[in-house]
């Protein structure tokens, strides 16, 4: 059995506690005991079982079983076909939300593997970068999250509803309408066409991407330029415009006034 632990700190967001990977003799049990993190077993080969809240599972190579804080639980290989697989313990703040996303939780601890093998490579990396001596906290949390990434359930693109679609949509934006992105680059964060965003804007939005887009950047110059803290340049670029002919005239348009007299009266206000 090999386990190693992360070094002491934690982030707020992911902490990664512990991995391992482990070969087990046939019939090798552990529990029943609590844990006081999330601990997530990937099964590379063999059979055994978990046991939860009296409820028995059978899982096999290519299937996992998520641990939650506080539980007791108890889990074992089978005698014939003894299984390895590797582990991780992790917690922290984003630590729900994450494994909300891989479709676990409290009413689904069971994982089937769909990724062709990658979640497979993903673990056994995040086992070895502990005995590689370049490896640091930030490499290895790193490679946590690509685990994770693994693991995400998404449904295929026809069959997601619409209003998901605009919504991630819409959080891009909010998050980086201050670089000069594009409507080619929300549609691509997305997984849709560009064509189709348009029709999802429209229908639940009531504006194209590229209006939307365009009110956030003005929205947000309009406040900078109310503090008076910056100049209109600053305004312009801080919130994603590369030209500031451009950012007059669609400022004008939008509120009637130039940005400097958009700021000159604020100041007097």
């Amino acid at each position: 059995m090999e386990m190693h632990r992360a070094p002491a700190g934690e982030s707020a967001a992911l902490c990664l506690h512990f991995c391992g990977w482990e070969k087990c003799a046939p019939g090798h049990a552990f529990g029943p005991a609590v844990r006081r993190h999330y601990l997530f077993h990937f099964i590379l080969r063999g059979t055994g079982f978990f046991e939860r809240g009296g409820r028995r599972v059978a899982l096999e190579a290519g299937q996992g079983f998520l641990i939650l804080p506080g539980e007791s639980t108890f889990y074992a290989a089978s005698q014939n076909d003894p299984w390895e697989y590797c582990w991780i313990g992790f917690d922290g703040a984003d630590a729900p939300r994450l494994l909300r996303e891989c479709g676990l939780g409290a009413d689904n601890f069971v994982f089937t593997d769909r990724s062709g093998g990658l979640l497979r490579e993903e673990m056994l990396e995040l086992v070895a970068l502990f005995d590689r001596p370049e490896s640091n906290e930030y490499t290895r949390l790193g490679q946590l999250y690509r685990c994770l990434s693994r693991m995400v359930t998404r449904p295929p693109a026809q069959a997601a509803p619409g209003r998901e679609y605009t919504e991630q949509a819409l959080a891009f934006l909010r998050r980086n309408f201050s670089y000069d992105i594009r409507v080619t680059d929300v549609a691509r964060h997305v997984g849709i066409d560009r064509t189709y965003l348009f029709r999802l804007f429209r229908q639940y939005v009531g504006l194209s991407p590229r209006d939307y887009l365009m009110r956030l950047r003005l929205r947000a110059a309009a406040e900078l330029l109310t503090a008076g803290r910056l100049t209109v340049t600053e305004a312009a670029l801080s919130c994603g415009f590369q030209s500031l002919s451009v950012f007059d005239k669609q400022f004008k348009k939008q509120y009637g006034v130039s940005p400097m007299q958009y700021r000159r009266r604020a100041a007097e206000a």
